[in-house]
C-alpha cells in the first residue's frame, strides 16, 4: 500500500528539530520520501492542509488490559491499591486481557500514540489486540517470585515461551517484564536479565516508585534498590527502568553509568500520591533516555499523552520553581524521539524522515485550541493547547488506523459494549 500526503506541516522530530512544508511518501511500511510537491501515484491520498503531521507518540509504560479497571480504584493510597488490583488481576482470563488491550488500543490510536509498552501477563492476548487495532506493541510478559504470583505456570517460563512465539511478529516486539524488587529476588532477576540477553530484548520493571519501596529494601538489604541490582550485576543499557521517583545522586549516577532508561509517569504518582517529584532536571544533565508513560488506567486514569505531556511539563516547573527547566520541545522530545531512544529503536521510530517506519498522526490546526499556530509556537500549542480531540489521522506501519476520527481496523462502539460487560462481571 502507498499513501501520499500533500501540503503538510511536518513536525519531523529530527536531529535539527525541523518544521517542514512539504509532502510525505510512504511505500508500504516505511516513509519513502519527503520533498515539495512529490508526483507519484498513490493508493490513497490525504490533504495535510490545515494539519500538523508528526511522529506518533510512544507510550513507555502501561498496563494496557486494566482498561478494564477504569475508576474502581480510586483515592487510596499504593499499597492499598496494590493489594486491590491483585485480587482483581487474579479474575483475568485470556479473553479479558484481549478485549481490555483492545479497549486500550482504540483508547490510544484515538489519542495520537502509535506505540506503546505493556507490562502484564497474558501477553499473548494482549498480541492479539494488538495485531487486530493495527498499533505497535513492545510487549513485557511480567515476571515475579512463583509465591507472589497469580500467574498459572512459571513467570520465567511464560515469559520465555511468549518470546519463542512472537519474536519477529509485525508489530510486536516481545520484552521481559519484572514487577519489582519487593517481589522479585536475586534469582529472579538474573534469570529475567539472562533470558532477555539470550533473546537480545529490552527489559522493563517498576523502580524506586514510593519512599516505602526504598526504604523497605534498604531495611532488607542495607541497600537502595539501584545499588542493589548494581551489585548483583543486573544494571544494563536493555533496561528500561519505571517511575524512578525516590533517587539519589548515587542511584543516578549508577543508572546513568550503565545506560539504563527510565520511563516517567507523573500523573500516575501524582494521583497515587508517591510524595516525591523523579528528578528529571539531574536525569538530562546525565544524558540519561526519559521519556513518558501514562502507568495503567486504573492509576491514572486514562492513556493520554497530551494530558502526560502537559502534566509532566507543569509539575515539574512548578516542583522547581522554575517556568524554564522543561520547555516544550523536551516534552514532545520524550513522547517521541526520546522515548524511540529509550527503546533502543531510534534508528526506526521516534521521527519523520525518509526510511523510518512510517508512524505518524494528523493534528487538525484549524480548530478553536490550535489558533492562532505559527511555526515558532507549534511545538508549544502541541503540548500545552492540544487534546486528543484534535487528532484527525493515525498511521501506523504505513497503514491507516484512524481516518477523521474514525476508527478504521476495530469496530469502537462494538469494542466499548464488550468491555463495559466483560467488567460488570469483576465489579458484580
Amino acid at each position: 500500500m502507498s499513501i501520499l500526503i500533500k501540503n503538510a506541516t511536518i513536525v519531523t522530530q529530527n536531529e535539527k528539530r525541523e518544521i517542514k512544508r512539504a509532502d510525505i511518501f510512504i511505500e508500504d511500511d516505511k516513509i519513502s520520501e519527503i520533498s515539495d510537491k512529490i508526483k507519484v501515484s498513490a493508493d490513497h491520498i490525504i490533504d495535510g492542509s490545515g494539519c500538523a503531521v508528526l511522529p506518533g507518540f510512544i507510550n513507555t509504560h502501561t498496563h494496557s488490559a486494566m482498561t478494564l479497571f477504569r475508576g474502581s480504584v480510586d483515592d487510596i493510597q499504593l499499597e492499598k491499591f496494590l493489594e486491590k488490583t491483585s485480587k482483581l488481576d487474579a479474575k483475568m482470563t485470556k479473553e479479558s486481557v484481549e478485549i481490555g488491550a483492545t479497549l486500550a488500543a482504540v483508547e490510544m490510536i484515538k489519542s495520537g500514540t502509535t506505540s506503546f509498552v505493556d507490562l502484564y501477563y497474558f501477553e499473548d492476548a494482549v498480541a492479539k489486540a494488538v495485531q487486530k487495532a493495527g498499533i505497535r506493541g513492545f510487549l513485557a510478559w511480567v515476571t515475579l517470585d512463583e509465591k507472589f504470583t497469580t500467574q498459572k505456570g512459571k513467570p520465567i517460563s511464560n515469559c520465555e515461551n511468549f518470546i519463542k512465539t512472537h519474536k519477529g511478529k509485525d508489530l510486536i516486539t516481545p520484552m521481559v517484564g519484572l514487577q519489582g524488587v519487593y517481589v522479585c529476588s536475586e534469582e529472579t532477576l538474573m534469570k529475567a536479565k539472562e533470558l532477555a540477553d539470550k533473546n537480545n530484548t529490552m527489559m522493563t520493571m517498576h523502580l524506586s516508585e514510593t519512599r516505602g519501596e526504598v526504604y523497605e529494601h534498604q531495611k532488607k538489604t542495607d541497600k537502595y534498590p539501584p545499588k542493589f541490582l548494581d551489585d548483583i550485576g543486573f544494571l544494563a543499557d536493555n533496561f528500561l527502568a519505571v517511575h524512578c521517583v525516590w533517587m539519589t545522586v548515587n542511584d543516578l549516577n549508577l543508572l546513568a553509568k550503565h545506560n539504563v532508561k527510565v520511563a516517567h509517569c507523573p500523573i500516575s504518582n501524582m494521583k497515587l500520591a508517591s510524595g516525591g517529584v523523579a528528578p528529571l532536571p539531574e536525569m538530562f544533565e546525565r544524558n540519561m533516555p526519559v521519556s513518558l508513560g501514562t502507568d495503567s488506567t486504573a492509576s491514572n486514569n486514562s492513556l493520554d499523552l497530551f494530558s502526560e505531556m502537559k502534566v509532566c511539563g507543569l509539575l515539574h516547573k512548578t516542583h522547581r520553581w522554575d517556568a524554564s527547566v522543561l520547555p516544550a520541545q523536551k516534552i514532545l522530545d520524550m513522547a517521541t524521539i526520546d522515548a524511540a531512544k529509550a527503546l533502543k529503536m531510534e534508528k526506526t521510530l521516534g521521527s519523520i524522515e525518509a526510511g523510518k517506519k512510517a508512524d505518524m498522526i494528523l493534528i487538525n490546526l484549524k480548530q478553536p485550541n490550535m489558533t492562532p499556530t505559527r511555526d515558532n509556537n507549534i511545538v508549544s500549542n502541541i503540548i500545552y493547547s492540544c487534546n486528543s480531540g484534535n487528532v484527525d489521522t493515525v498511521i501506523i506501519n504505513g497503514k491507516i488506523v484512524m481516518e477523521k476520527r474514525k476508527m478504521i481496523t476495530v469496530d469502537e462502539g462494538e469494542i466499548v459494549k464488550k468491555a463495559e460487560l466483560c467488567a460488570k462481571g469483576f465489579f458484580e
